[in-house]
């Protein structure tokens, strides 16, 4: 059945973000349209860019800590530090904030994939026991590298 309306012709291959552009479009071209009238739903682009601020921060301060972390903390603290991060990341099957960003990124649009951990995507792929072993796995080479370095 075909579709009559011109202003939904089409929709069904369109992304959310074009859908919102398009009915913006089709409002601001009606006479009389109101601004108010243009809004298919809240702006939700401040969490995309929220994403991407949270991003550039994030990246620079793990290579810095990595990096400067070992030059200048080379002790106790530095080791407990990098620890801590290995077994939250292995406890969470991958990065927290990777995470939290694709979840921003996913209320801008819906559509949008999030692939913050290629743990977590095994895990949801081929099941929990597959996810349980890749956790097992984790866990042990952390500590067994932690036990035998420091």
């Amino acid at each position: 059945m075909a579709q009559t309306d011109q202003g939904t012709a089409g929709t069904d291959s369109m992304t959310t973000i074009e859908r919102r552009a398009a009915a913006r479009k089709a409002a601001g071209t009606r006479r009389g349209a109101t601004p108010a009238a243009a809004d298919d739903g809240p702006n939700t682009v401040i969490w995309w860019h929220l994403a991407n601020v949270i991003d550039l921060i994030h990246f620079p301060i793990v290579i810095a800590l990595v990096v400067l972390g070992a030059m200048y903390f080379s002790g106790p603290v530095f080791v407990f530090l990098l620890t801590l991060m290995v077994t939250l990341q292995v406890a969470t099957l991958g990065c927290p904030v990777m995470w939290l960003t694709g979840q921003l990124r996913k209320v801008h649009d819906p559509d949008y994939e999030v692939k913050w951990s290629f743990t977590a995507w095994l895990y949801q792929t081929y099941g929990r026991w597959f996810g349980v072993a890749v956790f097992v796995f984790f866990a042990a080479l952390t500590l067994l590298l932690r036990f035998a370095l420091f």
